[in-house]
């Protein structure tokens, strides 16, 4: 193969280069592994290193020759694209695969083309230009490379197609990726564009070849690029503009402060509460950065998780972007993201650059900020939550975490808390404006005059003086977690599983064994074990379920999982009258308290096992649930039990006023769990525009004050409560409900 070709074309020079990387490749997380990233980044890399030598190959051949050695170009490519996909493989045989045929596909469509691609542009450069050809090569190479960066900068996507590399899917909290229809489509485009162009040229019999055709089909080019960008490509989904997002969320409501954009499936009661959420946390975040965005915000509001992915490019994270004070949340998920997405728009007064983020791009300080400004995780404090990973062995090097990108290396939450908290700690101890010229040029000694070491050991002697509440299992359930990079095979099982549960809602369940099976031969997944257990338990297999459960619970100890698996055990034993043995594992969770959810569940259940009625509540619908848990409220109130009784009467669509006469009785708040049962109750009078109860409660719940971690949280509801019993109506009023 190696025959014919002259040394200067420097095939070996290339061969060699590719060979290095991809060696190198296998001792990086992710790009170790035969599958996107891999296949991605190969394909940046092949199409660099292709253009390059089609323009050393075209170079060598003697200018009055009538035809190239064509064949000889393209078993160069032949050789280029095998290095790569046969280092993997071989790794892959001696290390196991995590799925080849996905590999296989991610190869075939995301990293095959690249070489068409790259001897485009590199016979493009040979025969439009006379000198300098590398050096055009190039700046064609990274133009074409820093388009996506125009769509990330004026398009609301996040996603990103692109023909050096093909496919981006925005961030890295949806893990599952596949090659999909609308991929593979793109790259067919690709390959019809691009090897045309290859073609034109190659065919050409010399260089002096008629100047008028060779300018006609550069226009032709354009041309096409312009059609395909500013009109195919948004039609065909590869781009999402401003105006086919605004296309597919017809409904247009615009409140003081904010112009919302959202699907026509969300009722006005639910997007009255929106609005009511946006102008709080304006107002809320108006006074912590002591500034305000000088624009109306844009919120982009999805149905679900699923529409956002299709139009945005992200499933599982809402987001913001600043340079454009939009932000993107998703219906199901707006609640616990609203204030932080919204303090990311504030920060733009003080970003840097044309994105208006934080200096040097650092990830600590963009979610940072908006961690501190929001102030809450999963309702617990940030400040409480970063102690209790700290003084619990949680720890990173914070000095590392806010100077690079090691933001990614930790588990997601760690990330985002140790952030918050350590901005909340700045903001606290020398005030929001010097915070505000840190955050812009990311320089902490010139703007702070201290060292950034005695800081941190400040804050780290703060978080382990703080007076709170602090158990192993409630870190474990909150960081016991592996980061995107630290998983197994994380892309192939993210897939396969949303494949399995797709099977196992259309009751296939051979099929979905099969893959929960294939799952655990590759990694220890908690969900793939759920899966089973479900299939046992729907095929009349109890036994087999709880035995799968039973032996698993140990893999799990001292992780998020550990108190899930569990409280399904538990469940299970109930199905198979094993009382004893479920109220042991109940137990086992709400003794520890890994979180405030788990402990009601487990404490409803040890209150129904006293009560008799456990069985029936848990084989039982929504509706018998209910029933049960409004009959033990009937004489005495069981607390653990009123958080899901108002989740129940959610689902079921009780009127609101029905509801109410559940609790007729005065409150008893003496403890954690009555405490938050009543500021529980308190929320759920907000959803209901009921802001004079809503506040009535909030005070009420306030009377316990031994948890600060707990008292922090009922503190904010009740100015919750309080601004919007004196603005909702204001709000209302000043707000236009209509319709693009």
């Amino acid at each position: 193969m190696f025959k014919g070709i002259k040394k200067n074309n420097y095939l070996l020079v290339h061969l060699l280069i590719i060979a290095f990387v991809n060696l190198y490749l296998l001792t990086l997380p992710l790009t170790n592994v035969f599958g996107y990233e891999f296949a991605a980044v190969n394909a940046l890399l092949l199409s660099f290193l292709s253009g390059l030598f089609t323009l050393l190959f075209l170079k060598s051949k003697n200018t009055e020759q009538k035809h190239f050695q064509n064949a000889k170009l393209i078993k160069s490519f032949a050789l280029m694209l095998l290095i790569p996909f046969a280092i993997s493989i071989l790794k892959s045989i001696i290390a196991g695969f995590c799925s080849f045929w996905d590999g296989l596909w991610f190869y075939l469509v995301i990293t095959s083309p690249s070489l068409i691609i790259g001897g485009a542009l590199g016979s493009l450069s040979f025969f439009v230009v006379r000198k300098f050809r590398v050096i055009s090569f190039t700046f064609l190479y990274l133009l074409i490379l820093f388009i996506p960066v125009l769509e990330i900068y004026f398009n609301p996507q996040i996603y990103l197609y692109n023909p050096l590399f093909a496919y981006f899917p925005g961030t890295i909290y949806d893990e599952g990726l596949v090659v999909d229809f609308k991929l593979f489509l793109y790259r067919l485009l690709n390959i019809l564009f691009f090897a045309s162009i290859l073609f034109f040229y190659l065919k050409r019999e010399k260089k002096s070849a008629s100047v008028s055709i060779n300018r006609f089909f550069i226009m032709f080019l354009l041309v096409i690029t312009v059609v395909f960008y500013f009109f195919l490509s948004p039609l065909l989904g590869f781009t999402t503009t401003e105006s086919s997002l605004k296309n597919c969320l017809l409904k247009k409501i615009e409140s003081e402060h904010f112009i919302i954009h959202t699907d026509n499936r969300i009722e006005k009661k639910d997007l009255k509460q929106i609005v009511l959420n946006q102008e709080y946390y304006y107002s809320q975040l108006s006074n912590f950065f002591n500034d305000e965005p000088g624009l109306k915000i844009t919120s982009y509001i999805f149905f679900d998780s699923n529409q956002k992915k299709k139009l945005f490019g992200s499933a599982n994270a809402d987001v913001s972007k600043p340079w454009l004070n939009s932000i993107y949340v998703s219906y199901d998920s707006w609640e616990s993201t609203l204030k932080h997405e919204i303090a990311h728009c504030f920060t733009a007064n003080f970003g840097s650059g044309v994105f208006k983020l934080a200096g040097g791009f650092s990830p600590a300080l963009i979610e940072g900020v908006a961690e501190a400004a929001d102030g809450f995780y999963d309702e617990n404090g940030v400040n409480y939550l970063a102690s209790l990973a700290y003084k619990n062995g949680y720890r990173i090097d914070i000095n590392s975490h806010f100077n690079s990108f090691n933001f990614f290396s930790s588990v997601s939450s760690l990330s985002y808390i140790y952030s918050g908290s350590f901005v909340k700690y700045l903001v606290s101890n020398y005030g929001i404006d010097k915070f505000k010229i840190f955050y812009q040029s990311n320089d902490f000694e010139k703007i702070y005059n201290i060292k950034l070491s005695i800081v941190i050991e400040d804050y780290e002697k703060f978080l382990d003086t703080l007076n709170q509440i602090s158990t192993k299992e409630k870190a474990n359930y909150y960081f016991g977690r592996k980061s995107l990079i630290s998983k197994v095979c994380p892309r192939y099982i993210s897939s396969s599983l949303d494949e399995a549960w797709k099977y196992y809602s259309l009751k296939k369940y051979v099929k979905a064994y099969n893959i929960f099976e294939s799952i655990l031969s590759k990694s220890e997944n908690y969900n793939a074990i759920v899966g089973l257990a479900k299939i046992y338990e729907d095929n009349d297999s109890l036994e087999k379920a709880i035995y799968l459960l039973q032996t698993n619970i140990k893999t799990f100890s001292g992780t998020s999982s550990e108190f899930d698996l569990k409280f399904r055990l538990a469940d299970l034993y109930i199905k198979n009258s094993e009382f004893k043995k479920a109220e042991a594992l109940y137990d086992s969770i709400s003794d520890p308290k890994p979180s405030r959810h788990l402990d009601i569940l487990a404490d409803t259940r040890i209150a129904l096992i006293k009560d008799g009625t456990i069985k029936e509540y848990v084989t039982g619908s929504d509706f018998d649930k209910y029933v049960i848990l409004k009959k033990i409220n009937s004489d005495n109130y069981e607390y653990s039990t009123i958080p899901l009784m108002i989740d129940l009467s959610t689902l079921l669509n009780e009127d609101y006023e029905f509801f109410l006469n559940n609790f007729k009785q005065n409150f008893d708040v003496k403890d954690e769990l009555s405490s938050y049962a009543v500021y529980k109750l308190s929320l759920y009078s907000l959803s209901n525009f009921d802001f004079v109860t809503a506040r009535k409660l909030a005070g009420l719940a306030l009377r316990y004050k031994d948890n600060p971690n707990l008292t922090e949280l009922l503190k904010s509801n009740f100015t919750k409560t309080d601004w919007f019993a004196k603005n909702g109506e204001k709000v209302f009023n000043d707000t236009k409900f209509g319709t693009d």
